[in-house]
């Protein structure tokens, strides 16, 4: 073989190992990425779930507060005695993991994250007596406003997760009390066809989905 020969051939050689190496770092780093992006996905997914959690418990604990003065017909009632200290626990908590969740999510999940602290404060402060007890309306519009801020944040943590798919917007729903005023008008115009029902007077809040 001339050296001409043997100098292709090596080079040859060298040429292959340099690719089979640059391919396998290439592949190597891809696998990487992808690890890195899925732990962090599970990262987020852990810390937005925790502070949805707590800010529903301040929701909740806001609502049963509000049934036992009257503002609210569908939680069990909680006295506001009983319930000022639990809500400080729950604030806490929400605050806590509010502060994860600016770390590590974008401007505009932190902004709808501002926007549901605001609509979950403002039922805090409904149950910690500090506005009207007997503004039934206000209390209802306030939690209007909690679920669309809700509806708000869902759209933009799913679009972070990479979640695909329609989003399915969380919104109060008649009691059953409403529903059952509903059917039972239903069946009296059936009884009676010259009947014209009157529509049952129903809380602006409706029943809140767990």
């Amino acid at each position: 073989m001339s050296a001409v020969g043997s100098l292709l051939t090596l080079a040859g050689v060298i040429v292959g190992a340099v690719l089979s190496y640059v391919f396998a770092r290439m592949g190597e780093s891809r696998r990487e990425r992808w690890a890195l992006g899925r732990e962090w996905r599970e990262r987020r997914l852990q810390i937005y779930g925790a502070y949805l959690a707590d800010v529903k418990r301040i929701r909740m604990l806001a609502q049963r507060i509000a049934a036992d003065v009257g503002l609210d017909d569908q939680a069990p009632s909680l006295s506001r005695a009983d319930g000022v200290d639990l809500l400080d626990e729950a604030d806490m908590a929400r605050g806590n993991t509010f502060e994860l969740l600016a770390l590590i999510a974008s401007q505009d999940l932190v902004k709808a994250a501002g926007a549901l602290n605001d609509a979950v404060w403002d039922l805090e402060w409904f149950a910690r007596g500090r506005l009207d007890d007997t503004d039934i309306e206000g209390w209802h519009s306030r939690m209007r406003n909690y679920f669309q801020a809700l509806n708000v944040f869902h759209k933009h943590a799913r679009h972070e997760l990479g979640v695909t798919g329609e989003l399915s917007p969380r919104e109060a729903q008649g009691s059953p009390r409403v529903r059952y005023e509903r059917e039972r008008q239903t069946r009296n115009q059936q009884g009676n066809p010259s009947a014209i029902p009157e529509a049952p007077s129903a809380p602006a809040g409706g029943r809140v989905p767990e």
